[in-house]
């Protein structure tokens, strides 16, 4: 059995529950949106929440689960509340998996630039298709045994990142993406920067188009929370 551990999620369901509990990194990025949007942070994050939850109760023969609910020689797969999962996740990782602590696959990502070198990694990656990745392990792209050893590796890519450098002979590769980022104009990466009323206005604009445009030839599952997600953005409008 594989398990399906979403990390620690702030409750979106309650305004001043959440209100409690925002990083204060992101708070003057969230009174941005509810001053500029009609559907409040909170409200717009539980959407998204319940996108990845119906996508992730299509993973076959994968049990979600808290860390500590997760016995000891399980294969465990970390995710983020709002990240996508393909339904044969379970199946491939079954079906391949080696005498291996650790697993990953390549990342898939729905999003679009977040800062002009972020924009200038993504041209160097097109015109230069063999260069590494930052990061070897991203938010959803790797899974591990889990044990006392390795489950600090469930909370953070960059800390699993270093773990699956240091430790090539302990982990392995799946070349089939097994599944996607969602990162949307509401996470925490983007309102981390601050942006300006127009800066986000225009990233506003140009999600609009992702959830409209996007093509995953490669993912054809994701084609029903893309609906989705073009759908929850035409609800979003300016104030």
């Amino acid at each position: 059995m594989i398990y399906i551990v979403i990390r620690k999620t702030l409750d979106w369901t309650d305004e001043t529950t959440f209100q409690m509990q925002i990083p204060d990194q992101v708070r003057a990025g969230v009174n941005l949106w509810n001053a500029t949007f009609n559907i409040p942070y909170h409200e717009f994050r539980a959407e998204l929440k319940r996108i990845a939850q119906i996508n992730l109760s299509k993973v076959r023969n994968a049990t979600l689960a808290k860390h500590n609910e997760v016995p000891y020689g399980a294969v465990a797969v970390p995710v983020d509340d709002d990240d996508w999962l393909s339904p044969e996740l379970a199946q491939t990782l079954d079906r391949n998996w080696e005498d291996r602590i650790g697993c990953y696959w390549p990342s898939r990502f729905l999003e679009v630039t977040i800062s002009f070198p972020h924009q200038l990694g993504l041209v160097r990656k097109l015109l230069f298709p063999s260069t590494k990745p930052r990061w070897l392990c991203t938010t959803n792209n790797y899974a591990v045994v889990y044990s006392p050893e390795t489950a600090d590796l469930l909370k953070g890519h960059i800390r699993a990142s270093h773990w699956f450098l240091a430790n090539p002979n302990a982990i392995m590769r799946i070349e089939q993406p097994l599944s996607i980022m969602n990162r949307t104009l509401a996470s925490i990466t983007q309102l981390r920067s601050r942006p300006s009323r127009s800066a986000l206005i225009r990233k506003y604009r140009r999600y609009g188009r992702l959830y409209t445009r996007a093509s995953t030839p490669d993912l054809p599952w994701c084609k029903p929370y893309l609906d989705m997600m073009a759908e929850l953005y035409a609800r979003l409008r300016l104030r």
